[in-house]
């Protein structure tokens, strides 16, 4: 049997390596998993996840190990790439995605942690970071919200965010919700923080977004006061009805009286209530209980509250919609046809419309007016461009349309409410409305 040669000691003397070569050899590539020291990384400045549960996570990598490794990217090449967070990189390497296992290691005291090197993302690292932290069920409605305006402002549209989130941790997800989690911070300040604590739920602040300032924290108030939040909601409605059903309520003064205490002269009986210029008018006799009419005042308030909420629906269902996409193509010809079909309001509409692309930011044309705009949309070559135009040109007819129309409404009005409750989640709030689309019976059964 052979005996192994002894291994011979090279005469040849080692050459002198930086720190930076030893960590990173020629061998290291994109896609390999190194072990690096725990100091080694810094976090990702991306992330805007709130670093909850890593007790809890550490208690399980001590239980089970580490199931999946985290990532990094060198640092000079994510400054060189983001130079803008050069202040915030502590660190020869930043952690892509995985810092809460970062840190519960170290709270396990661990010195090292096996970590994939990923220079090839450097490119889309704020995609994956905030795309990654979507996924996960830890993100409150407000960190959530606050991950979609920032893809929304890496240039990607809602149904563009919608895609690429794809199933989270709740299951999937669509254009409409990514825009109503963004419309959460547009709440005033006082009511963000009630859904940060938990006093309200999401769907609670939601029903806020319609109200001005004021009236959110009235009504933040009144939830947590106790008030179910829809009966809330109405409350606030009514509130706004108030001033036009007191002055349509409110009797004349004959000059010795307040009004608060003037028989309504269109009721009572002349002979008495006439009075003799010194003293207080002659209460009138009983009368019998007269069935209570439906207020014109309260309805028209109604047709106004409603006619804000689709407007701003119409925007939502405006600013998600790719008029290009095929998926999209019955949405658009159900708006063009009811439009074509119906009386035309073309220069309103058009204005109307005008307005709503430049609050969407989807207006691609430098124009200061509507009539400028379409015009110069109808000399432009781009399709997809005069078919947005069309669109939303349509969809202002129909609301235009809808909003005006002072009897019941016919089924252009109901067709023009029922797309925007199946495409831009609208949700009817008043009794008339309800009672217009046959959702509450009149009286306000359901």
């Amino acid at each position: 049997m052979a005996l192994p040669r002894p291994k011979r000691n090279s005469t040849k003397s080692k050459p002198e390596v930086t720190p930076e070569e030893v960590l990173y050899t020629d061998k290291d590539r994109s896609g390999d998993i190194l072990d690096l020291e725990l100091a080694s990384l810094c976090p990702n400045p991306f992330n805007k996840r709130q670093m909850k549960g890593v007790p809890e996570l550490a208690a399980t990598i001590k239980e089970v190990g580490l199931l999946q490794n985290i990532a990094h990217i060198r640092a000079d090449l994510w400054i060189q790439t983001y130079p803008e967070t050069a202040d915030k990189i502590t660190a020869p390497n930043v952690i892509l995605f995985g810092e809460h296992r970062w840190r519960a290691v170290q709270e396990l005291g661990w010195e090292k942690i096996p970590s994939v090197l990923r220079d090839d993302k450097v490119e889309d690292a704020r995609l994956i970071t905030l795309i990654e932290n979507l996924r996960r069920a830890q993100l409150s409605p407000l960190e959530e919200a606050e991950h979609y305006k920032a893809l929304r402002d890496a240039g990607l549209s809602y149904e563009q965010i919608a895609e690429k989130v794809g199933e989270t941790a709740e299951g999937a997800i669509s254009k409409g919700t990514v825009w109503k989690r963004v419309q959460l911070l547009t709440l005033t300040p006082e009511v963000q923080e009630a859904l940060r604590d938990g006093t309200l739920k999401v769907s609670a602040a939601e029903k806020a977004q319609k109200l001005d300032d004021r009236d959110q924290r009235d009504y933040l108030g009144l939830v947590r006061g106790g008030m179910h939040p829809t009966t809330a909601h109405a409350q606030i409605l009514a509130r706004q009805r108030q001033p036009e059903d007191a002055l349509d309520d409110a009797g004349v003064s004959n000059g010795n009286a307040s009004s608060s205490e003037t028989p309504d002269a269109s009721n009572a009986d002349p002979e008495l209530t006439v009075s003799n210029g010194n003293s207080q008018p002659a209460p009138p006799a009983p009368r019998k209980p007269k069935a209570a009419k439906p207020s014109a005042g309260t309805d028209d308030a109604d047709r106004r509250v409603a006619a804000a909420a689709r407007d701003t629906h119409c925007r939502l269902l405006l600013e998600t919609t790719d008029p290009a996409d095929p998926d999209n193509h019955d949405l658009v010809l159900s708006v063009l046809a009811a439009a074509v079909l119906a009386p035309q309001q073309q220069s309103a509409a058009q204005q109307r419309a005008f307005t709503w692309l430049r609050e969407t930011n989807r207006l691609t044309l430098e124009a200061t007016d509507a009539a400028t705009y379409f015009s110069a949309v109808q000399e432009s070559d781009d399709t997809n461009l005069q078919r947005l135009a069309a669109f939303a040109s349509g969809l202002a007819a129909a609301e235009l349309r809808t909003a005006a129309r002072r009897q019941s409404w016919s089924s252009r009005e109901i067709h023009h409410v029922r797309l925007l409750q199946e495409h831009a989640q609208y949700e009817p709030q008043t009794e008339w409305e309800q009672k217009e689309l046959g959702l509450a019976a009149a009286g306000g059964a359901r």
